[in-house]
């Protein structure tokens, strides 16, 4: 007796294999970085600011946001891609966040939610914000064609993942990290802590 099982979230051939951020795609730094922070090259990290000239069209580096601690933070999620029936489940490790506004576009004539389309709602005030009672979430359904603005105090120093919840998505570069304070504000390295260095195994030629 063969058994078989409903397959989700399974890339066919016509899909792109790269999930961004920003136009950033996630890739892991070769070492921690909390406990290693140094021993990680610098031009390895960008972030929207801070493109390096040989990223291309589809950047792929250690997507990393500075932020000042106790900074209070907005995040403006938006669905650029429309895949029907998928809400991204964006999760924030670290800290939790209020859900401040979520919606689709007003304007009934626009077939596609972009960030250009996001910045020009908020300017007229039309990208919902409500501030009494907000729900407090460590993970948001962003809705498909639409958008989440989220807050949170950034209080926990640290480097903190956030990330879609799918599989899929995290495995192909959707994810970034905040940095919360520098090295000096984040708890010291215990002593004799074990030290790693890049997983890949160095290939030998023959």
């Amino acid at each position: 007796l063969q058994e078989t099982f409903s397959n989700y979230l399974v890339a066919s051939d016509a899909d792109h294999l790269i999930s961004l951020i920003d136009e950033i795609s996630y890739v892991s730094p070769p070492s921690t970085i909390l406990s290693q922070y140094d021993d990680i090259p610098p031009e390895l990290f960008c972030n929207s600011d801070n493109r390096p000239a040989k990223c291309g069209e589809n950047c792929e580096c250690v997507h990393k946001v500075d932020i000042p601690l106790g900074a209070v933070v907005e995040v403006v999620l938006v669905d650029e891609v429309q895949q029907i029936n998928i809400s991204h489940p964006f999760h924030l490790h670290g800290t939790s966040f209020v859900v401040l506004g979520m919606g689709r576009s007003p304007d009934m004539q626009l077939q596609r939610m972009n960030l250009q389309h996001a910045l020009e709602l908020d300017k007229r005030g039309l990208l919902e914000r409500r501030f009494l009672k907000p729900a407090l979430k460590d993970t948001v359904a962003v809705p498909n064609n639409g958008y989440a603005v989220l807050r949170f105090r950034a209080d926990n120093p640290g480097v903190w993942l956030f990330h879609c919840h799918f599989q899929f998505h995290i495995v192909i570069g959707m994810n970034m990290l905040f940095q919360v304070g520098t090295p000096a504000d984040w708890p010291p390295v215990p002593v004799s802590f074990p030290r790693c260095g890049n997983h890949m195994p160095p290939i030998t030629m023959w």
